[in-house]
């Protein structure tokens, strides 16, 4: 279990270098003179980068090696924060950056990591991965949002290639699990792994309740400033929804080892679904802190599952390409999200957005029992 163990010790300070950016780089775009159009298209840069680079970094991972695109992807996301410090094309371009160095990471670690975990512990093994990427994320956005008020953005950005490029090394230095690499070309593993019923259905509902949390993240906090209430609502909304999120995840591994993965997905699609709706009914606080343990308990319980669902239905050849493809659907969603939502809100108001993800989450949890249902009959 140690290589195990370094992998999760490099997967935390990876997104904790993720979450740094996240307070940070709107504000500096803005100090920069960009518009709010051109803040949103720079920040997009990441999940566009990502979602065209994974096919080629599932592929690495399976045709050439575990840890090695991984390393790459520590590094590139590590070198991004030197190139925030530069001026405005230099910024984009460290936003690219980052977008390659997670479509080569994420993929690549987790299908190590799946690799290396013992099968009778591959639930406990993805939800303890999942709680260090969500405390990761939660760390970053709290250290850089403190740092960049006491010492600028310049020291946030420093932080970002420090916090990453000293486990270089370790990740280096870790056992290669890839015993059969894959043959052909990069797009016939995606779509081998494409053909897999269960990363079919995973990877459609990761991608709809990411779409549903995007909307959420990106007109909440307007919906809530619009009607009076302080920022820092929306940072306590947040943060609560994270940590019932985070807190969810161990507990979900545990009975991910004990009963049928997609069973325990289900029922985190229908606590999350429930708590959407629940937002829809009381969209203000103190009530709208229900909706928050309920979406976050759901998303604890799904994020692990979902990756074991994924890990047990596809071939150790495949994994890279399974990982890769099923990641990308967090950019997918962040990609697919906010522009739906801003048009619906332009014509209809920002309490538009409440319908819209209600009925969303539900139609891919439909959604996800109706692809996992056809895989089962097929």
């Amino acid at each position: 279990m140690r290589p195990v163990l370094a992998l999760h010790l490099v997967t935390f300070f990876f997104f904790l270098a993720y979450g740094l950016v996240l307070p940070v780089l709107p504000l500096y775009l803005k100090g920069l003179g960009l518009s709010s159009q051109a803040i949103g298209l720079a920040v997009a840069l990441m999940p566009l980068a990502g979602l065209l680079l994974r096919p080629w970094g599932g592929h690495a991972a399976d045709a050439w090696s575990r840890k090695k695109p991984a390393a790459i992807g520590l590094l590139a996301s590590a070198l991004a924060g030197l190139f925030y410090l530069g001026a405005l094309p230099l910024v984009l371009t460290g936003r690219l950056l980052q977008g390659a160095g997670m479509a080569l990471f994420a993929p690549s670690t987790l299908a190590h990591t799946s690799d290396l975990a013992p099968k009778d512990a591959l639930g406990r093994v993805m939800g303890t991965r999942n709680l260090l990427i969500g405390l990761g994320v939660m760390l970053g956005t709290a250290i850089g949002g403190f740092l960049v008020d006491r010492a600028g953005a310049s020291a946030v950005f420093l932080l970002v290639l420090l916090a990453q490029l000293p486990w270089l090394p370790l990740l280096l230095g870790l056992p290669e699990s890839l015993k059969t690499r894959a043959a052909g070309r990069w797009w016939e593993g995606f779509a081998r792994a494409l053909g897999i019923g269960p990363v079919q259905a995973a990877t459609a509902a990761n991608t709809g309740f990411a779409t549903v949390f995007a909307i959420l993240q990106a007109f909440y906090p307007i919906f809530l400033v619009h009607r009076g209430y302080p920022a820092s609502w929306v940072g306590g909304f947040f943060a609560y929804y994270s940590l019932v999120s985070v807190l969810a995840r161990v507990p979900a591994g545990v009975l991910v080892d004990r009963y049928p993965s997609a069973r325990i997905a289900t029922y985190g699609f229908f606590a999350a679904t429930l708590g959407f709706f629940l937002l829809w009914l009381w969209p203000t606080p103190w009530p709208a802190f229900l909706a928050g343990t309920l979406m976050g308990a759901g998303a604890g319980i799904y994020l692990p599952a979902n990756i074991v669902t994924v890990t047990r239905a596809t071939p150790p050849e495949l994994r890279g390409s399974a990982f890769s493809l099923f990641t990308a659907s967090w950019d997918a969603g962040g990609l697919i999200g906010p522009p739906l939502a801003g048009a619906l809100v332009a014509a209809a108001g920002d309490a538009a957005i409440f319908p819209l993800t209600a009925l969303g989450a539900l139609l891919t949890t439909l959604a996800y029992l109706g692809l996992l249902g056809r895989s089962r009959l097929g």
